[in-house]
């Protein structure tokens, strides 16, 4: 680390922006607009808060706007009065806008110091050619915020000389790493001190970051979070943190996003969701919804918060974190997970609770094979994480440990900059595009894997996760022990080589697209627009492509049915089969509601079914049995509200699929053999 020595620059440009009264402060942090939803700007909310605490700089410096919609930039430096000094916080989904922005703030106004902080600038010893790259930016700040841009405003009112504020690089002029405050209550709220009530009196309906402790415990290397936070975890009183709820709910706050790492993690976690609840009863419902990141191996704790949320309905779902279920891949990203009957007994634990799951695996880690992957989908999917398993691709974070020059060599990680995937949003409206460093290759998975690896996920996620053919995959399985992962690149062997069906018509589509972003850089925006204008995953999409020809897709599977008998060396037991295809097709949620449906079947297929989905061994028995689905949707044709509903909002917990079914026998049970 290189220590700032003299800086011999003349301050007179310092001294020019200094007004006879006051200096023009404008505080950046950029974010998408959901409708008329958006995040209160929580980090620079929080830097002004602590500052304005000190009388020198309310004297010299005048905080103007908070400024959070991404518009042109243009129009948005045209609006800026005189600015002195500008503050940017930056992450992966804002850093290009912020960058933008400041280059023509910098073109205008050429002595405006211009800061940038945020988890997107790199540490001290990575920064290599950031000045080179970003000229205009005059000052990155590295780690927390809050006294460094005190101290860096203090320094411009008194002359400008920052050589003596740790925390900062300034010109390429790097001073000494500043300790993490161990007493967080020493910033004030940003909510409770009235710093955001000009962004009050505007026409959106507002989203929170809230926290109640800072800090990782853990060091995983695909994550920036325990790197930047030095390990240690230190916590916000009660007081301010239920007054901040309090207030959460007075304002009708639609969405509290918790900005600790690890909620559940203290003992005191329980009794704070406790009184979430409370207040949420006591004002009618608000907050409405609270988003969660999970303590990761603390699961009776965190499964008692996780019911409090469910039974209160403001829970988001549970999300567990597994990222890879290889132990060799593990030790490589420095992760631990709960043991294998663990993990499976929670999944069954949320599904009786009516809780709904998120089971996390990233492909592309460090370490991981095709092999490996496949096995853990496997693996993962024996837990009856059937349909709660969401796939990511593995990005680079600049301050990730796997983002070190020697993490890197030693994995041969190579990465392509690809458009950042933001889903459920229109695109096209965005004045700037930002990106993100996907993995394309490592040791251990080259692009070629990489591709096929992504094919699978996407496979699983369209055809097991989301409902199209999960009975089908699960009777496959337990009737006929056929993997499930062998089920699903059977799936995608008989669509390659039946380009004229719907299957293989998709298949094209999807595979095209994941080879020009590994390859190429493009894009991962995939839109339906028979359904909406906004973009999808590339699983969601395919299901709702399939919902548009659901009944061409099932006169087609048979042909796969036999290509996987053939392939496997087994026979179906034909008239369950035909039971299994009848239930599935008819199961499954459309944008039309189909009232009641009676099916006549020879086999317990429904109980068998949801036995299994719920982590029980239900054995399949022989016999005549009624099935009556019941539709409870009203969509009524309208395909935007279908999709939002059932795939957006009710992808967590399989609600693609009819949960009002009941299964009859109509005669004695006689066990298959």
């Amino acid at each position: 680390m290189t220590l700032v020595s003299n800086i011999t620059k003349s301050q007179k440009q310092y001294t020019e922006n200094m007004q006879s009264s006051k200096t023009n402060l404008y505080l950046f942090q950029f974010s998408f607009l959901y409708g008329n939803e958006i995040y209160l700007p929580y980090s620079v909310g929080a830097l002004w808060a602590y500052a304005r605490t000190l009388p020198e700089i309310n004297k010299h410096i005048e905080k103007k706007n908070f400024v959070i919609l991404r518009e042109q930039p243009t129009d948005i430096v045209e609006r800026l009065e005189n600015p002195g000094i500008v503050a940017f916080s930056t992450y992966v989904w804002n850093f290009e806008m912020s960058v933008a922005v400041a280059r023509l703030i910098k073109e205008r106004y050429p002595n405006c110091l211009i800061i940038f902080g945020g988890p997107q600038i790199p540490d001290s010893i990575r920064l290599e050619d950031f000045f080179e790259r970003y000229p205009f930016i005059d000052i990155a700040v590295h780690g927390e915020g809050e006294i460094t841009f005190s101290e860096i405003l203090l320094a411009h009112i008194n002359g400008g000389d920052f050589k003596t504020i740790p925390g900062l690089t300034y010109r390429g002029f790097t001073t000494e790493m500043r300790t993490r405050v161990r007493d967080l209550n020493i910033f004030p709220s940003p909510y409770l001190t009235g710093v955001f009530d000009e962004l009050l009196t505007l026409p959106y309906h507002y989203q929170t970051v809230w926290e109640t402790d800072r800090g990782c415990p853990y060091a995983c290397t695909f994550c920036d979070w325990g790197s930047m936070t030095a390990q240690k975890m230190f916590q916000f009183d009660d007081n301010r943190i239920y007054k901040e709820m309090e207030l959460f709910a007075e304002m009708k706050i639609s969405h509290v996003y918790m900005g600790n790492a690890n909620f559940g993690i203290f003992p005191r976690d329980v009794e704070i969701a406790r009184r979430i609840a409370e207040i949420n009863e006591k004002h009618g419902g608000y907050p409405q919804k609270i988003r969660v990141n999970f303590a990761k191996n603390d699961a009776e704790r965190v499964f008692e918060i996780a019911k409090i949320f469910n039974k209160q309905k403001m829970d988001k779902g549970i999300t567990l974190s597994v990222q890879s279920m290889d132990p060799e891949t593990l030790t490589t990203i420095k992760r631990s997970n709960l043991k294998f009957d663990t993990l499976s007994s929670f999944v069954k634990k949320y599904e009786e609770e009516g809780i709904d799951t998120v089971v996390e695996i990233i492909v592309g880690l460090p370490g991981e094979t095709y092999k490996t992957f496949k096995d853990g989908i496997e693996s993962l999917l024996g837990a009856s994480a059937h349909n709660s398993l969401w796939i990511y691709r593995c990005t680079v974070l600049p301050n990730a440990p796997m983002n070190y020059k020697e993490y890197k060599e030693k994995h041969q990680i190579k990465t392509i900059r690809t458009p950042i995937e933001l889903n459920h949003t229109v695109p096209g409206l965005d004045p700037v595009q930002e990106y993100e460093e996907t993995i394309w290759e490592t040791a251990t998975l080259p692009q070629a894997d990489v591709i096929r690896t992504l094919v699978l996920a996407w496979a699983v996620q369209t055809f097991h996760a989301l409902g199209l053919l999960e009975v089908v995959a699960i009777y496959a399985n337990k009737l006929n022990n056929i993997k499930y992962t062998n089920f699903y690149e059977r799936l995608i062997e008989y669509a390659e080589q039946n380009p004229n069906t719907s299957l293989g018509q998709e298949y094209l589509a999807i595979k095209e697209k994941i080879e020009n972003a590994i390859k190429n850089g493009g894009s991962w925006e995939s839109i339906v627009p028979e359904y909406n204008e906004q973009t999808w995953a590339l699983e969601e999409a395919s299901y709702l492509r399939f919902m548009l020809q659901l009944q061409t897709f099932f006169s087609e599977i048979n042909g796969f049915l036999d290509f996987l008998q053939r392939s496997e060396g087994f026979t179906f037991d034909l008239e369950t089969l035909s039971d299994v295809l009848k239930y599935q097709e008819a199961v499954i949620v459309r944008d039309k509601n189909t009232g009641v449906t009676e099916l006549k079947v020879g086999s317990s297929v429904h109980s068998f079914f949801r036995g299994t989905v719920m982590g029980n061994d239900e054995k399949l028995q022989k016999g005549n049995y009624l099935i009556k689905i019941t539709d409870v949707h009203d969509f009524n044709g309208d395909k935007n509200r279908y999709a939002t509903e059932v795939v957006f909002w009710g992808r967590r917990g399989g609600k693609s699929l009819h949960q009002e079914v009941e299964e009859v026998s109509m005669q004695p049970v006689i066990k298959q053999k």
